[in-house]
């Protein structure tokens, strides 16, 4: 399964707009970019396995 990671990016962006918003209602697109760069890199890791493992698993069933 091939990962989109700049459709997840925007995802993640989101939602950490979302967490922003819980304290400052007019928190931007802008500012959730920012706090989501520190916090992506351990996301992405966290999604390149998951696509590592389902991959993995389909190949070992494909075998079998």
């Amino acid at each position: 399964m091939l990962v989109n990671y700049r459709k997840e990016w925007f995802n993640h962006v989101a939602k950490e707009r979302r967490r922003l918003q819980r304290k400052d209602k007019n928190a931007t697109h802008r500012q959730a970019m920012a706090a989501a760069s520190v916090t992506w890199p351990k996301q992405k890791a966290k999604l390149q396995r998951k696509a590592a493992r389902e991959a993995k698993k389909s190949q070992r069933a494909a075998s079998s």
